[in-house]
C-alpha cells in the first residue's frame, strides 16, 4: 500500500522501478548498504528493502510535503533500517530555493542552480529547503548509491570525487537530467566515474519514461530530457591497465589527493601493512598525533588510555595541545607507544621532535613511525604550517639513532619505480597488483618505516 500524489507518475515510476528494475543490483552481503537520493515517495527504498530486507538504506527527500509520505509509505510497509533526511542533496551546507513539480518530484533553482525554471515547474510555489553535503553521510563503504535529484547530480558527484567519499561507492545508477538551456554536464559525470575507476554505462528511458530522446532525433528548447547512467567499480587489474595506458606521457597527475578520490592512497598501503605487522606494540598508553584512527584500529584490546597530540583545540579530536619540536605539552614518561605516521616532513626540527618523542616514552615504550620518501608534495600542509623534508632511510637511521639504541631501531623502505610513478600520478592502490606494490627497489623508497624502542636505563 502506497500513498502518493500524483497517479501517473507514480505508475511510471513504478514500472521503471519494479518491472525494468533500474535500480536492482546484486551482493553477496547479507545487510548491504544503500543511499536513495531523492526518494521521492518511497518506492525505490521499498524495492530496496524487498530486495535485501536486512539492508540499511538513508533515504534523502527535500519536499517536506513528500517526505511525509515517504515516512508513512516506510511505516505502513514495515521497512526497518531506513533513515530519512529531509533535505536536499547539492555541493553545500545551506538553504536553497526549491520549486516542487506537483507531482512527487521538484529542484533546487537559484544563482547556482537553475535560474530559468520550465513548464513542468513554473506553475508550483517556490519554497526554502535545507541542503547537505552527501559526503558528509559517508563514512565507509557503500554497497549501491542511486541518485535522482533533478540536475544536481553533476554538483553531488563532483564533491564526492573531491573529498574521495566516491572511492567509498561500490555500485550505482544515477539519472541524468537534461533540463533546456542548461549545462550540459553528461561528459564531464563520465570521465569524472572513469578518473574514479567505474566500468560504466548509459541507458536510455523506454517512449512513456523518456519520450524526449526518441528518434527522429532533435535538439528540444522547451522539454528536458533524462538518461540513466550505471556504474560499477572495475576490477583492480582493469583499472590498472586502463591507467598504466594513460599516464606516461600526463603533464599533470590523474589525481591530486595521493589518490584518496580513486581508492586507497599507494602510501597507506605500506603504512597500514606496517602497523599491522607492529599492532602487539600498540598498548597501554598510547599517543597519536592529529587523529586516533591507528590506535583504534591496531589497538583493539590492548590500548588503556590514547591521547592525540594537535596544535590547537580546532581539531575536536585534540585531547594534548602542543608541540613535539620544543616538547611543549608533552609528558615525560608517559607513553608505552607513540604512533607517529606521516607527520615529520612537516616539521621544520624533526631532530628536536624526535628528540622530545624519545622522552614522552616509557622505558621498553615504541615509536612507530612511517615518513615519505617520494611523494607530491602535500598542498593543504604547505598553505599551513609547512610541509618541509623528504627522507631516505639513511637519513632516518641516522635521526632515530641519535636518541635510540642503534640496536632498537629498525627501519625499513618500500616501494619501486612503477609505485613511485603511479604514486606521483595520484594512482591508488586498488590500481596496481599486490606484486607490483611489494615489490621493493632499494633505489626507489617511496615510504620508510621505522620502530624504535627505548629501552631501560635511556
Amino acid at each position: 500500500m502506497f500513498e502518493y500524489v500524483d497517479e501517473a507518475s507514480f505508475r511510471i515510476a513504478h514500472k521503471d522501478i519494479f518491472r525494468n528494475r533500474i535500480y536492482h543490483f546484486q551482493t553477496d552481503r547479507s545487510r548491504p548498504r544503500i543511499i536513495d537520493g531523492g526518494g521521492g515517495v518511497g518506492l525505490a527504498t521499498h524495492y530496496f528493502k524487498k530486495t535485501y530486507p536486512d539492508a540499511t538504506v538513508l533515504t534523502f527527500e527535500p519536499d517536506p510535503r513528500i517526505a511525509d509520505l515517504l515516512r508513512r509509505n516506510v511505516e505502513t510497509n514495515g521497512l526497518d533500517g531506513v533513515r530519512i533526511v529531509t533535505a536536499a542533496l547539492s555541493g553545500r551546507d545551506e538553504s536553497a530555493a526549491f520549486r516542487p513539480d506537483g507531482a512527487d518530484g521538484g529542484r533546487l533553482i537559484g544563482p547556482d542552480h537553475r535560474t530559468d525554471p520550465d513548464d513542468t515547474i513554473a506553475l508550483h510555489a517556490q519554497i526554502h529547503v535545507s541542503t547537505v553535503r552527501l559526503s558528509d553521510f559517508v563514512d565507509g563503504p557503500i554497497d549501491f548509491l542511486k541518485l535522482n535529484i533533478e540536475g544536481a547530480e553533476w554538483e553531488v558527484l563532483s564533491d564526492m570525487e573531491q573529498t574521495g567519499k566516491l572511492a567509498l561507492m561500490n555500485e550505482l545508477v544515477v539519472e541524468y537530467h537534461g533540463w533546456p538551456g542548461g549545462d550540459q554536464r553528461l561528459g564531464d559525470i563520465l570521465n569524472l566515474l572513469d578518473r574514479a575507476g567505474f566500468r560504466y554505462l548509459v541507458h536510455d528511458f523506454d517512449q512513456p519514461t523518456g519520450p524526449t530522446s526518441k528518434p527522429p532525433f532533435r535538439i528540444r528548447h522547451d522539454s528536458p530530457w533524462f538518461c540513466l547512467i550505471y556504474g560499477r567499480r572495475e576490477s583492480a587489474g582493469a583499472a590498472h591497465s586502463n591507467v598504466a595506458r594513460e599516464t606516461p606521457r600526463r603533464l599533470t597527475p590523474v589525481s591530486r589527493r595521493f589518490g584518496l578520490d580513486r581508492g586507497t592512497p599507494i602510501d597507506r598501503y605500506y603504512i597500514k601493512g606496517f602497523l599491522a605487522r607492529h599492532d602487539a606494540e600498540v598498548r597501554g598508553r598510547v599517543l597519536e598525533i592529529g587523529d586516533n584512527d591507528y590506535t583504534q584500529e591496531y589497538g583493539a584490546g590492548r590500548v588503556t588510555h590514547g591521547d592525540v597530540l594537535g596544535a590547537t583545540k580546532e581539531n575536536r579530536r585534540t585531547t594534548i595541545v602542543g608541540d613535539l619540536q620544543t616538547g611543549d605539552g608533552v609528558a615525560s614518561e608517559a607513553y608505552d607507544c607513540i604512533i607517529l605516521t606521516q607527520t615529520l616532513q612537516l616539521l621544520f626540527q624533526p631532530a628536536a621532535a624526535i628528540r622530545h618523542v624519545h622522552r614522552a616514552l616509557a622505558p621498553g615504550g615504541v615509536v612507530l613511525v612511517s615518513a615519505p620518501g617520494i611523494t607530491q608534495i602535500s598542498r593543504y600542509d604547505m598553505d599551513r604550517w609547512g610541509d618541509y623534508w623528504r627522507f631516505t632511510s639513511l637519513a632516518l637511521r641516522r635521526l632515530f639513532e641519535t636518541d635510540f639504541d642503534p640496536a632498537s631501531v629498525q627501519v625499513e623502505a618500500h616501494g619501486n619505480v612503477w609505485v613511485a610513478h603511479a604514486f606521483l600520478q595520484g594512482m591508488a592502490a586498488e590500481e596496481l597488483t599486490a606484486n607490483e606494490l611489494d615489490y621493493f627497489d632499494r633505489d626507489y623508497e617511496v615510504v620508510i618505516t621505522v620502530c624504535a624502542r627505548k629501552e631501560a636505563g635511556e
